[in-house]
């Protein structure tokens, strides 16, 4: 049976899911990547490189909130703020495709 259109964007979403989690840099990369190619159409490069951006401020989402935990608001906003700039990296990559 062939996989339909939902559930391969499931299993892609639910795979990112899973590697941010287990700290696997790679598998969150491709699958977020395959995400991106078969959700929004577009090429795989471009989708490569606007996720290694994504990837990167997921990082610093994570340090911030480990930060926000302890109790450490100053060195927290630090990091929401260069997740916020490699977002908009993200994002500027993603909006530079034009079909």
């Amino acid at each position: 049976m062939v996989k339909g259109f939902s559930e391969k964007l499931a299993e892609y979403e639910i795979g990112w899911w899973k590697a941010h989690h287990r700290k696997d840099i790679n598998l969150l990369i491709k699958n977020m990547t395959n995400l991106y190619v078969l959700q929004f159409s577009l090429p795989y490069k471009l989708s490569f490189n606007a996720v290694k951006y994504r990837v990167k401020a997921t990082k610093e989402h994570d340090i911030a909130e480990k930060f926000e935990d302890q109790g450490n608001q100053l060195e927290a906003d630090k990091h929401w703020k260069k997740a916020q700039q490699l977002l908009k990296q993200h994002f500027e990559i993603l909006n530079s495709y034009k079909k």
